[in-house]
């Protein structure tokens, strides 16, 4: 994803409980309104250190990320709105696969591919395992 991380601790909106559980609610994370970024934050691990992360990423209205591909596997489940999932590097959105709430796509490493919003906001949340690395591709019409 080609945007600005926002938190790299969940500190700030994870409520912690006894005993070293933690819990995130939607509602509770703070996205930045007023940018048409695309924006994450790490719930748990470092996609940039070894084992298991999870960050939560969110497009807003029309954003997109261009064409890339990941060093690992990622697995991506919709946990609001529609998302789309284009799967070459054309980044034509009209020819993406609709993914709505609920919804999960793997990405394979090396597979380049692009996702992003056709209309309102959307949240997905990504899983996979550290050390990752994200490499952009040029456009091929």
């Amino acid at each position: 994803m080609f945007g600005a991380i926002v938190s790299l601790t969940p500190t700030s909106f994870a409520a912690e409980l006894a005993g070293g559980f933690e819990i995130v609610q939607l509602a509770d994370m703070s996205w930045d309104e007023s940018s048409d970024r695309v924006q994450q934050k790490v719930l748990y691990g470092n996609p940039a250190e070894e084992g298991l992360y999870i960050i939560r990423v969110r497009f807003p209205a029309g954003g997109t990320s261009r064409p890339h591909f990941h060093s690992q596997d990622r697995f991506v489940t919709v946990i609001e709105g529609t998302w789309n999932a284009g799967i070459d590097a054309s980044h034509d959105m009209t020819t993406t696969t609709p993914i709505p709430a609920g919804g999960y796509m793997m990405h394979p490493a090396g597979a380049v591919h692009y996702d992003g919003s056709r209309g309102g906001p959307v949240v997905v949340e990504i899983r996979g395992f550290g050390p990752v690395s994200t490499t952009g591709v040029d456009i091929q019409p």
